[in-house]
């Protein structure tokens, strides 16, 4: 399994590579200022104070001048929830490093011509918004957007059609003109079609037909990714009037460089995957954190760290989901619509279900006691779950897997999911290390080198109870508690 460890020696290597001046094959082109890149990143800014940013977990210090939709901006115009490309020199973890270049491109850009409790239609796409979804105004949020207002839409293909939003920003103005991405396929001297995403559906599939003076692009080719200008909505019969059409880049790094990508799985399997508009390829050396291979699923939002080949296929060493807490046990306070939307409560957490939520067993017919699996992610609140899976479950061995958010060695106990866990009546052996990648436990440990493993707000546990009545409200009493993954 590659860890860190690996992970410190590449980036070592490619250092040395450019130092020595090492084959373009594998070294990325000297941007402004001399400094090569050793780190490409492509996903959305998680956090983001003067000067620096946060981006697929890696802490980067960003330049005084950015771009942002092609155009050269001070880098205070970048926002928590943009989808961004970054250039990096990392230093020796590859958790930190120096921005040489961030670029950001907005998914869509329109008028929204209709609008329901999660969902925004911009330009003919369908745009799907979530607990994690940023807006200028965090408060209101969907609620501060209406049907005729213009928005720039940052996010990426999700696996029913569309977009997943991670940032959207109200435009001034009130013109039927709007920009929208996609790959390029039946190329003629007259327009082509455009898919969203290369495994898009009908309903994400346009005809592009030039519109008056537009012009194909120099370059142009069938598997081209391009912005699509149109002055009018989308036609009758999928149909776009492009009055300019411009060539994007691709590809989420350079070839042979170190490469992550975050976003929602839209098609495939774990042996190879789409994600983000990037192919995804695993072996048995790939590590998995916050899951298993086997729960890899088109919906599933990961984050794969690799080698890009100069195809643009990503040869993952590491591949980790984002969604990645975890509720096993007996519901109660049930409080769900028809349309199984609403809460629950699993363990003493909250749970909150909503159109997003792949129901496998109908959120409408539980009831207090029934015994469910829930999987998904820690809310905006800091203490509830945004289920992203919901069905039942044979076992009532009570689980609360998730990032652990605070830690008292002396007293023996762990926050996650904004429960207090207490370890101090663990069986013997019940505190262990992390487990591979089939899901064998991991070797037991002390409770002082236990502790001394975590690292908040990146460490994920997972804790099991021996019966519903040992996870009860307000601390969560643990048989068992083990280390996952290796973030």
């Amino acid at each position: 399994m590659k860890t860190t460890a690996t992970r410190t020696l590449f980036l070592a290597a490619v250092t040395l590579l450019s130092a020595c001046g090492g084959s373009n094959a594998t070294t990325a082109p000297t941007p402004p200022g001399g400094a090569t890149p050793n780190l490409f990143l492509k996903g959305a800014i998680a956090a983001r104070t003067a000067g620096q940013i946060e981006v697929n977990g890696v802490t980067v210090a960003t330049p005084a001048l950015v771009k942002i939709e092609g155009v050269e901006k001070p880098e205070s115009e970048l926002k928590e929830g943009m989808e961004v490309r970054v250039k990096v020199r990392a230093d020796a973890s590859g958790r930190h490093g120096e921005g040489l270049e961030v670029e950001f491109e907005d998914a869509v850009k329109g008028k929204v011509e209709a609008k329901d409790a999660t969902t925004l239609s911009v330009g003919g796409q369908t745009v799907r918004v979530d607990d994690s979804t940023h807006f200028e105004d965090n408060s209101a949020r969907l609620a501060s957007v209406s049907a005729g207002d213009r928005v720039r839409v940052s996010g990426v293909a999700d696996d029913r059609g569309g977009l997943r939003a991670t940032r959207i920003d109200k435009l001034a103005g009130s013109s039927d003109d709007f920009e929208l991405k996609g790959i390029v396929s039946g190329l003629t001297a007259s327009g082509f079609t455009l898919k969203t995403s290369p495994d898009a559906g009908a309903a994400d599939t346009y005809t592009v037909n030039l519109l008056g003076g537009a012009t194909l692009p120099a370059g142009l080719a069938n598997g081209s990714l391009v912005e699509v200008r149109s002055l009018k909505p989308v036609q009758t019969g999928q149909v776009i009037e492009a009055a300019s059409i411009s060539i994007e880049d691709r590809l989420p790094g350079m070839p042979g460089g170190e490469t992550e990508v975050e976003g929602i799985v839209t098609s495939g399997s774990s042996a190879s995957f789409m994600l983000a508009g990037t192919t995804v390829t695993t072996n048995a050396s790939t590590s998995w954190t916050g899951g298993l291979p086997g729960d890899l699923l088109p919906g599933v939002k990961v984050e794969a760290e690799g080698t890009l080949s100069a195809s643009g296929v990503l040869a993952a060493h590491k591949v980790s989901f984002k969604a990645s807490s975890l509720l096993q046990g007996a519901v109660s306070a049930p409080a769900v619509d028809a349309s199984g939307h609403g809460t629950l409560t699993v363990n003493g957490v909250m749970v909150k279900v909503d159109a997003l939520t792949e129901q496998r067993d109908a959120a409408a017919s539980l009831v207090a006691g029934d015994l469910v699996e829930i999987r998904g992610s820690l809310g905006r609140d800091g203490s509830s779950l945004v289920a992203t899976r919901l069905e039942r479950s044979g076992d009532d061995r009570p689980i609360i897997r998730g990032l652990v958010t605070a830690k008292n060695a002396s007293a023996g106990t762990l926050t996650v999911l904004g429960k207090t866990i207490a370890t101090g009546s663990v069986e013997a052996g019940g505190l262990r290390g992390h487990s591979d990648v089939s899901g064998m436990s991991g070797p037991s440990m002390s409770p002082a080198d236990f502790f001394a493993a975590i690292t908040v707000g990146q460490t994920l546990v997972k804790a099991r109870g021996q019966n519903p009545a040992a996870f009860a409200d307000p601390v969560l009493t643990a048989r068992e508690v083990e280390l996952e993954g290796d973030r």
